[in-house]
């Protein structure tokens, strides 16, 4: 592995405190950073994942190896916010559902041994469901928190370093921006969509949009979920049509209000609304379970903004996506 002269103090030194056979290990997640995988194969004899559990410690081991996210899994893992290149940030939730009970779990002691000597977790996260399941390799991270049920991780970015900041209080890896202002859309030059697309593909983004702009989507939604209706405004966010390129697309006509959990699968793709007749499509691994209720559902349209504006903004965010289209 070759990294440069700052990475020496980051993950080639904590890479260097490990026996040969973990640093290997580590070693091969990080060489297959951001590429997509199929389940793999055992390295000279040690497997690199576990199959009925999404932290793997292997027998023996005080450190955990590897953790995975499943597109259906029991646990309310966050999207991860960050890039492959300059480094990103992701709460993954412990095993078992009580914090109280963490240590009663090897793979939790594992992550908490990881997080007390330093030692650096590989990270997988599904994105294609069976048959033919495939995992982002998103590489190696470092835990450096724990706080009601979640281990926080701090992703090394594509020179070894840990550039994203330390993660404060609280669970929320929005770290603080400027307030962003919003504008009419004929203020501001279009929506890049060659931007979205490479974003789109490196990440998956839990957007809450900046205050200003979830007030506004409050306001012209009346407070209620898009897509379920619920009027509970703490779980609502502000979700962003054509993926978030900076201030400007910070704009009434570019935000849908969403229920926390559909606006995570609106940003995975799971859910999609059809331009044409602002009807809600799944996809496949989806119907069949608890969100099958909003298959066909027309969406709540907001006020001030015309129907034919939402389908333009909705035929942006279909060809942002490409080549990783929707799939019902």
């Amino acid at each position: 592995m070759n990294w440069g002269a700052d990475a020496v103090s980051a993950l080639s030194a904590a890479l260097s405190k490990l026996t040969p056979q973990h640093r290997t290990a580590l070693e091969w997640f990080w060489s297959r950073r951001g590429e997509l995988i199929g389940w793999p194969e055992p390295l000279d004899g040690l497997f690199l994942v576990n199959r009925p559990k999404g932290i793997h410690k292997p027998e023996g081991w005080v450190h955990a190896l590897s953790v995975r996210q499943a597109l259906k899994g029991p646990y309310p893992d966050k999207p991860v916010s960050g890039s492959f290149e300059d480094g990103w940030t992701y709460d993954y939730f412990q095993e078992g559902q009580r914090p109280e009970d963490r240590d009663k779990y090897a793979g939790n002691r594992g992550l908490m041994a990881c997080k007390a000597d330093g030692v650096p977790v590989a990270v997988l996260i599904q994105e294609k469901p069976k048959p033919g399941v495939q995992y982002r390799v998103w590489g190696l991270a470092e835990v450096v928190d724990f706080d009601a049920g979640y281990f926080r991780l701090r992703g090394f970015s594509a020179d070894g370093n840990l550039k994203t900041p330390h993660p404060g209080a609280g669970l929320d890896f929005a770290y603080p921006q400027p307030e962003p202002s919003l504008a009419h859309a004929a203020d501001h030059p279009p929506l890049s969509l060659d931007d979205a697309r490479r974003r789109i593909e490196t990440q998956i983004v839990e957007r809450q949009g900046g205050k200003a702009f979830r007030e506004e989507a409050l306001k012209r939604f009346s407070s209620r979920c898009a897509v379920t209706g619920w009027n509970v405004p703490e779980v609502l966010e502000a979700a962003h049509i054509v993926p978030y390129l900076g201030e400007h697309t910070n704009r009434p006509d570019n935000a849908l209000l969403l229920r926390s959990d559909i606006h995570t699968l609106f940003d995975r793709d799971l859910l999609a609304i059809d331009p044409e007749t602002l009807r809600v499509r799944l996809s496949g691994t989806l119907d069949q379970g608890p969100y099958a209720e909003f298959s066909g559902k027309g969406v709540a349209l907001p006020t001030g903004i015309a129907p034919e504006t939402l389908r333009a903004r909705l035929l942006e965010r279909i060809e942002a996506l490409k080549p990783k289209t929707f799939q019902a």
